[in-house]
This record gives structure tokens, C-alpha cells and sequence, in this order.
């Protein structure tokens, strides 16, 4: 089972106790209130939760340790558009804000039903808003167009292993040509620093450099 799994359970696990229990006012406001703060600390996750039964106390804690964390609303592709917009209002109601990049053109549709299935399931009861089926279509549209770049072919070479095994334990793997060879040294340490965040075993220093070098000579070359 991979991070992202582990991730969508514990979420999913959450959702449903928190569905199955009819919980009084003040608990629903406190578990909307903890679902919306998954991206913070966990102290705050905590503190938040304390009116929640026990196993979900323990299922959001988790959820906000696993959850990869979130991009800044300026980072996004055209922020002022509809579907930047859409993103923000809806999805920072229970995770912190996720970047089109996650996931690739082909995998956007099946997230994004889990997503609906979810937050159907959520309104009401814990205040969560839900879009409509236009808001829907707009918001997988600008997330695929968005998406991450996914490889069809990567070139064979020194640092091509470490690179498939260690960028595919959390996501389908990019195309070299996504950044300029000047870039992926930066876009490298940004994902280790996500690994880290997300508890998923990260990579040596001589790895790094090897998956550095592969990519930046990978998009050099098609560049060309």
C-alpha cells in the first residue's frame, strides 16, 4: 500500500465514524473545525479534536500527519480563474489546499469522485458546503488541465532506477521536460522536504544528486 492510500484511508475512516454518529452542535462545529485544520500543527489538530470520541481523535491526528502539505493559493495555475476558485473554496474545507500537480491527467476524474462521494456524505451535518454538478465539471477540467506532466517515455541512463523507485512511491512519475534542467535541483529538494512531511522514506544525498543529474540531462537532451 502506497502513502497516498494510507492517506485516504485514515481520511475516509474519519469521515464515515464522524457520518455514522449523530454528534450534538457543539461536537459537529469542533469536528469541522478539526477537519478544516488538518493542514496545521499537530498540537492544534489535537486541541481542536478533543470533543471527538477517541478513534477519531487518533484517525484526524493521523490524517494530519500523513496529509501532503498544501500549496499556497498564489502558486496555483491561473489563481483567479474559476476552477482556482472553485479548488479553494471547497477542498480547504477539510485538507489543506492541493496543488493540479498531484496527480496526473488520467488520475484527476477517480480523485475527484472520491472527493464528491466524501463530501456529499459530509454536508450538513458537519457544515461542510458542496458544489454543484457545473462546479464539479469546472473544477476537474482546470485540475486536468493543470495536472502533472507524466512521462510516456523516460530515457535510459545513470539515476533512471532511483529515480522511477523513489518519485513513484507518491505520485506518477514526471515528464523530464516539466522543468528546465536549471529548475529540477529546486524541484528535487521540494520533494524531499514533502517525503519528509508525509513520513515516506526519503532518499540519500548521493540519490538526490544521482535523480538531479538523470533529469537534468533527460530534459536537456529532448530540449535539444
Amino acid at each position: 500500500m502506497n502513502a497516498r492510500a494510507l492517506v485516504w484511508g485514515a481520511v475516509g475512516a474519519v469521515i464515515l465514524v464522524g457520518c455514522q454518529k449523530s454528534a450534538p452542535p457543539g461536537q459537529a462545529s469542533a469536528a469541522a473545525d478539526t477537519a478544516r485544520a488538518s493542514g496545521s500543527q499537530a498540537g492544534d489538530t489535537t486541541r481542536a479534536s478533543s470533543s471527538l470520541p477517541l478513534m477519531s481523535q487518533r484517525l484526524l491526528e493521523a490524517a494530519s500527519i500523513a496529509l501532503p502539505p498544501g500549496a499556497a493559493p498564489e502558486s496555483l495555475p491561473e489563481p483567479a480563474s474559476a476552477g482556482a476558485t472553485i479548488l479553494r473554496k471547497y477542498c480547504t474545507q477539510c485538507h489543506a489546499l492541493p496543488s493540479p500537480a498531484m496527480h496526473g491527467p488520467v488520475d484527476w476524474p477517480g480523485v475527484s469522485r472520491r472527493m464528491w462521494v466524501r463530501i456529499d456524505m459530509m454536508a450538513g451535518a458537519l457544515g461542510i458546503q458542496t458544489p454543484s454538478t457545473a462546479e464539479r465539471s469546472q473544477l476537474l477540467a482546470y485540475l486536468q488541465a493543470n495536472a502533472l506532466k507524466v512521462a510516456a517515455h523516460l530515457p535510459a541512463g545513470p539515476g533512471k532506477d532511483a529515480f522511477e523507485t523513489t518519485c513513484s512511491r507518491c505520485h506518477a512519475l514526471a515528464d523530464p521536460m516539466s522543468h528546465s534542467p536549471a529548475d529540477w535541483p529546486v524541484v528535487v529538494m521540494r520533494m524531499e522536504k514533502n517525503m519528509e512531511k508525509m513520513k515516506v522514506s526519503g532518499v540519500t544525498h548521493d540519490q538526490a544528486a544521482q535523480i538531479v543529474a538523470y533529469l537534468q540531462r533527460a530534459s536537456q537532451r529532448r530540449a535539444r
